[in-house]
C-alpha cells in the first residue's frame, strides 16, 4: 500500500469557528437575513427608536403642562428633613431584605433537602407546604398575620409572609440544582458505603449551592420588591414614607410632589436591584 494513501482510521481536521466563519448559534435558530432582511430590520429599529423617542418627549410634554417639572416640587427633596427620611425609610427596607434573605435561604435549602428524601410522607407534606406557599399570593399572607396574629409587631408580619413565600421557591431551585448533577456522583458514593443523607451532605449539596448562588442573589431582588407590601402594615419602608411625604408636602410647603416622590423611590428600588443583577452576574460567570 503506497504511503500517499490516508489510512481510513485517520480523523481529518476539525474546522474550527472562528469569528469570520460566519457560523454563530444564532444561525442555528433562525435563517441569516440577506441584504433586503438587513435593511428592513434597519428601518423597523430606526422607527422603534424613534416612536420611543415621540412617547418620552408626549410624557414629558404633558408633565410639564401639569407643573411637575417645574424646580420648586423637586427642590423640596433637597430638604435636610427629606433626605434624612428617605435614608431612614430605605435603611428600614434594607434591614426587612436583609433578615428575610438570612431566615428564607436556610429554610428553603432544608425544605428542598426534605422533598428530596425517600421518605413518601415527608416528601408528599413538603411539596403540600411548597406548592401552597408558591401558589398563595404574598398580600393574602400578609393580611393574614394582619388580622389573625395581631400579637406580631410590624416588621414581622411582613417579614415571615416575605420568608413563607421566597423559600418555597428557594426550595424548588435547590431541588433543581441537586438533579441537574450527574446522577453518577451518587451511584458511585451509595456504590463506596455513605448514606444518602451523607452524600447529600458532601457531595450533592455543596455543588448545588455552588450552581445557585446566582440565584439566591437574584431572590434577594423578590425580596426586597416584596418589602412594598409593608405600606398595608404602615411600616416606615421607602413606599409608606413616601405615602406620608406626599400628605406633608401638601400640608408645609402646598406642593403636589406625587409624581417626584415615586419616581425618586423607583430609581432607589433600580439602583439596588440592579447591584444585585450585576453582582448575580459576576458570580455566575465565574463559577461557570
Amino acid at each position: 500500500m503506497s504511503s500517499d494513501i490516508m489510512p481510513m482510521t485517520d480523523h481529518r481536521p476539525v474546522k474550527q469557528r472562528g469569528k469570520g466563519s460566519g457560523a454563530t448559534d444564532a444561525a442555528l435558530l433562525f435563517d441569516e437575513p440577506g441584504p433586503r432582511g438587513r435593511v428592513m430590520i434597519a428601518i423597523g429599529s430606526v422607527i422603534a427608536v424613534l416612536g420611543i423617542v415621540a412617547l418620552l418627549s408626549a410624557v414629558l410634554y404633558r408633565l410639564d403642562l401639569a407643573g411637575q417639572l417645574d424646580y420648586p416640587e423637586w427642590r423640596y427633596f433637597l430638604g435636610r428633613s427629606v433626605v434624612s427620611q428617605l435614608l431612614e425609610a430605605a435603611g428600614n427596607t434594607l434591614s426587612l431584605g436583609a433578615v428575610a434573605a438570612l431566615l428564607t435561604f436556610p429554610l428553603g435549602i432544608v425544605l428542598g433537602w426534605l422533598r428530596l428524601l425517600d421518605n413518601r410522607p415527608v416528601r408528599w407534606l413538603v411539596g403540600l407546604w411548597i406548592d401552597a406557599m408558591r401558589a398563595v399570593p404574598m398580600l393574602l399572607l400578609v393580611y393574614f398575620f394582619l388580622l389573625v396574629v395581631p400579637r406580631f409587631v410590624g416588621f414581622w408580619k411582613l417579614a415571615l409572609p416575605i420568608i413563607m413565600c421566597t423559600s418555597a421557591t428557594t426550595a424548588e431551585v435547590f431541588r433543581s440544582g441537586v438533579r441537574a448533577l450527574d446522577r453518577g456522583q451518587t451511584e458511585a458514593a451509595l456504590a463506596l458505603g455513605m448514606s444518602r443523607s451523607l452524600t447529600m451532605r458532601l457531595i450533592l449539596a455543596p455543588q448545588a449551592l455552588r450552581l445557585m448562588l446566582p440565584t439566591l442573589i437574584t431572590q434577594m431582588v423578590t425580596i426586597i420588591k416584596g418589602t412594598t407590601l409593608a405600606y398595608v402594615l404602615a411600616y416606615p419602608e421607602l413606599m409608606y414614607r413616601g405615602s406620608t411625604m406626599i400628605g406633608q408636602a401638601k400640608i408645609d410647603a402646598r406642593l403636589s410632589v406625587f409624581f417626584q416622590t415615586y419616581v425618586i423611590i423607583a430609581v432607589a428600588y433600580v439602583i439596588v436591584n440592579w447591584a444585585l443583577g450585576a453582582l448575580a452576574r459576576r458570580i455566575g460567570a465565574r463559577t461557570r
